[in-house]
């Protein structure tokens, strides 16, 4: 199969490719759309234990934006566990993820994803409401469970509401 840097490049290979191609390509596209969903649904639930079935054992991620720490790499165990401790402090979570692009290439994917994420702190100082509104670039591996995410890069676009609360969870992470 040929390689691909953009989703209309694909489609484009796609429309004269066999049937088999093309349904391993829609099957590929509807895994990776699960793992989306799942990933929304655990943070959301926290359920933590589902959130690591959404990645392979050693991720690179930079969610600078909203956690600080920068780029790295560490374990999906720890990775989860840095979720749990910052979701787990609030009183509700609702994320959006809507995928603008997903470009598979043999085992390996990207994807582009835009993020509405709503969050509610009932003890904050002021509002109990914070939204951020951004994007997350996801690289994926296809393992023998299925397409994992092995690397996360969070874009912020903007925030409203209540910015404070969600800089004290964050800063309670410094620690960990």
């Amino acid at each position: 199969m040929a390689t691909f840097e953009t989703t209309a490049e694909q489609m484009t290979y796609l429309r004269s490719a066999g049937v088999e191609e093309k349904v391993n390509y829609l099957l590929d596209h509807v895994q990776i759309t699960d793992v989306l969903q799942r990933y929304g649904q655990s943070v959301d639930t926290h359920d933590f234990k589902l959130l690591r079935t959404c990645y392979v054992d050693e991720i690179e991620v930079d969610h600078s934006p909203t956690i600080g720490m920068g780029r790295m790499r560490l374990s999906s165990d720890r990775w989860c566990d840095l979720a749990d401790r910052f979701h787990s402090q609030l009183d509700g979570d609702e994320h959006i993820l809507i995928p603008q692009s997903i470009v598979i290439n043999d085992d390996k994917a990207f994807c582009h994803v835009l993020v509405h994420a709503g969050h509610f702190y009932r003890n904050a100082n002021g509002s109990p409401f914070q939204t951020l509104v951004g994007s997350y670039d996801l690289d994926f591996t296809k393992t023998k469970d299925g397409w994992k995410i092995c690397q996360s890069t969070q874009g912020l676009s903007w925030t409203e509401g209540n910015w404070q609360f969600h800089s004290d969870i964050k800063d309670s992470l410094s620690d960990a």
